[in-house]
């Protein structure tokens, strides 16, 4: 049974992160980038927004799968990390797929 419960965080973590998040939260990190690099320090706010928007897919699968609050919570802050700036890389490519 534990396999189908993993299953299923799987799933809630890539409907959140592909379908609703993935293009909302590469814009708001090549937004914020671009802004800080234009000097206007408003950009920290959609880079910070843009980090919020990767790390709550793998919270939730995690939650989901784990059922430890604080560990979802803190596994998904490095998750995040890697998943905002892998998206930050390929920026042209979702861009290119989603538009």
């Amino acid at each position: 049974m534990r396999w189908a419960r993993w299953l299923w965080a799987v799933v809630i973590t890539v409907v959140l992160g592909a379908l609703l998040f993935e293009f909302t939260m590469v814009w708001t990190i090549g937004v914020g980038t671009y802004m800080i690099t234009m000097g206007e320090l408003t950009g920290l706010w959609f880079l910070v927004a843009g980090y919020v928007l990767a790390c709550v897919p793998p919270a939730f699968g995690l939650l989901v799968a784990t059922g430890g609050f604080w560990r979802s919570m803190t596994h998904a802050l490095w998750i995040g990390l890697i998943y905002g700036a892998v998206g930050f890389l390929f920026l042209d490519q979702v861009a290119g797929l989603t538009i």
